[in-house]
């Protein structure tokens, strides 16, 4: 059904999540998508991908992906996670450690990778402060690599958009000097643009980019997050809208089984640029 929407009305909207800290506004230079552009949409993030987050500030980890634990370990300074295949995660990766049972739950969160094995076994280790615990298997718990959020991550791309309206706002100041042609002195400049899409559609809700978007706006405030984003279409694909910005004011209605309708706002943020293509 969403394939099918995204299909009719041509539209399609790739975003980035990233940190307000990380925003580059002379990116947006760059132009819209490809390799080395604001959005390099040659690799996008899988659409099934669970997306977790975990941690405030400084500890804020937004993991995508997961990789299941099967056995898990802890001295008082270090808690060690084995894998039965390799993980693929590096030293000094931030990462999110979810539904772990008791007695190993104090290791979910998120935390910064201190030691791998690349083979067998697989593990993975970072610091933790506590008592030592017993190693043992254990039958729940994932971990999932963070997102850099400096927006170097391959994209989400947000299918089943059935609707996305821009509003514009021009900012205008006056200028006293005397202008021979309007035989006045008030003469209107304008001095910054705004605009804000309104996104309508339909999404599955284990789609990885309905989360990613749900998230998103949810922490926009709390943990600062943005979004580098580019909007194809409508017009067969032949304009392009880019830039950075937050989404805002989403809008849920459940329609039938896990098919979620919504409308969410995504309010640029800068320079936006245009390419028609």
């Amino acid at each position: 059904m969403t394939t099918q929407w995204h299909q009719a009305f041509d539209y399609r909207f790739f975003f980035t999540p990233l940190k307000s800290s990380a925003v580059d506004l002379t990116r947006v230079n760059l132009g819209p998508l490809g390799v080395g552009k604001l959005i390099d949409n040659t690799t996008i993030q899988s659409a099934t991908a669970k997306v977790l987050t975990a941690g405030t500030g400084d500890t804020f980890a937004f993991g995508v992906g997961t990789k299941a634990v099967t056995n898990a370990v802890t001295t008082t300074s270090l808690a060690t996670l084995t894998f039965d295949a390799a993980h693929g995660i590096t030293v000094g990766r931030r990462i999110v450690v979810e539904d772990l049972p008791a007695p190993f739950t104090t290791l979910n969160g998120s935390f910064v990778v201190t030691a791998v094995t690349t083979t067998s076994p697989h593990t993975l280790s970072y610091a933790l402060t506590g008592s030592a615990i017993t190693t043992a298997p254990v039958a729940a718990g994932v971990v999932s690599p963070s997102l850099l959020l400096d927006g170097t991550d391959h994209p989400f791309q947000l299918k089943g958009l059935t609707n996305a309206q821009p509003s514009n706002t021009t900012t205008k100041e006056s200028i006293t000097t005397y202008d021979d042609e309007a035989a006045g002195y008030a003469t209107p400049i304008a001095t910054a643009k705004d605009k804000t899409w309104t996104l309508s559609g339909a999404a599955s809700f284990d789609s990885s980019a309905w989360r990613a978007m749900r998230l998103c706006e949810e922490l926009n405030l709390s943990e600062k997050l943005m979004v580098e984003y580019a909007l194809i279409g409508p017009y067969n694909g032949h304009q392009v809208e880019y830039g950075f910005g937050v989404f805002e004011s989403y809008q849920p209605a459940q329609e039938a089984g896990t098919v979620i309708k919504f409308t969410v706002n995504l309010a640029g943020y800068g320079k936006p640029g245009l390419k028609l293509l």
